[in-house]
């Protein structure tokens, strides 16, 4: 895992903010990745959709794949995972908010952090865009 060493030493001498929070959300991709596969090995079925569309399992693993897609592009080509990051968000949060009852049973605190993530997204990408330099 030679890129965590290569980000950790590059965050102290090379990084501007904006290279630090394109940082920090590449690795909010991950967390929404890896906490999504948890929930389900948590619950204990991997093809759980509840009151959601049937399809809604290929859809939450095939956002799972992307966003380590984004990940990568966010740290090697900013402006590829820049855009990529906006895209990712504007689906997930279209999909999610419009195809899935999630709100049929208890508070969703799930969709709430995804909400949140994604105006994060949308709020900084222009600063990303025009500032940060930085890549693996």
């Amino acid at each position: 895992m030679r890129f965590i060493r290569e980000i950790n030493e590059a965050w102290r001498t090379q990084m501007n903010a904006a290279d630090h929070v394109r940082v920090w959300l590449a690795w909010g991709f991950i967390f929404g990745a890896v906490s999504h596969v948890g929930w389900t090995v948590l619950n204990g079925d991997l093809w759980y959709y509840g009151p959601a569309p049937s399809w809604a399992p290929w859809f939450w693993y095939g956002i799972c794949l992307v966003d380590f897609v984004v990940f990568w592009m966010l740290l090697t080509r900013p402006r590829v995972g820049i855009a990529m990051s906006v895209a990712t968000m504007i689906t997930t949060l279209v999909v999610n908010w419009t195809q899935f009852p999630t709100f049929q049973y208890v508070f969703n605190y799930v969709l709430i952090g995804l909400t949140v993530f994604g105006v994060i997204v949308f709020a900084v990408t222009p600063w990303l865009w025009a500032k940060s330099r930085w890549k693996l």
